[in-house]
């Protein structure tokens, strides 16, 4: 009888696993789908290698895809070009090299944080997105995860807040896909970390 409570245990906690793992590819799926189709708004930055942001742009549909022209693959299939296109609207931006974010639905931490706490001023002995957490913890909260972005040199340029994330690949070389609650975060050329907000508030 233990058995079969333990067999049956297993097997729940298996297809739970099983579910939640398909939900958050059918999200990244969906998300990339809409991109693909002009339905997916995003704001669009890049930085340079200190962390500076360079520009930002936002629009009702956003597309970014490596650049065909420009695209060379290996014997294997796998992409060799880093030259991204970044099709808005009617425009078309190409870009490679520097950092380059984009997402929508979702809250840059960074921006919010750097337009009252000038980083040259903080205590270095304590981790800057310790003092991030002080400054929202109203809005990190719980079981919740913040994914913090750099640039190539390490320098801070975004963090996003959201109790479900989930990493996903992308076709594009040096570039990484979010879902983070349902919405979508690009990363190219970055340096990213993960943390859970219960370590932070230690």
């Amino acid at each position: 009888m233990k058995l079969k409570k333990k067999l049956s245990l297993i097997f729940g906690l298996l297809i739970l696993v099983l579910t939640l793992t398909s939900c958050s590819k059918f999200e990244n799926w969906e998300l990339s789908m809409r991109s693909k189709i002009g339905a997916l708004p995003l704001t669009v930055s890049t930085y340079d290698s200190n962390g500076q942001k360079i520009d930002q742009i936002t629009a009702k549909s956003v597309d970014i895809h490596t650049d065909k022209k420009m695209s060379q693959q290996d014997d294997k299939g796998k992409e060799n070009s880093s030259v991204i296109d970044v099709d808005y609207g009617n425009n078309r931006m190409i870009h490679v090299g520097s950092t380059l974010i984009a997402y929508e639905g979702l809250k840059n931490y960074q921006d919010a944080f750097s337009k009252h706490v000038n980083i040259n001023n903080q205590n270095h002995s304590v981790p800057i997105l310790n003092t991030m957490y002080q400054n929202f913890k109203n809005d990190w909260v719980g079981d919740s995860k913040v994914v913090m972005i750099r640039s190539q040199l390490g320098m801070p340029v975004a963090a996003f807040a959201g109790k479900h994330v989930s990493i996903h690949k992308s076709d594009m070389k040096n570039a990484t896909q979010f879902v983070i609650d349902g919405h979508r975060l690009f990363v190219y050329r970055a340096d990213y970390t993960i943390y859970p907000i219960a370590s932070l508030k230690k």
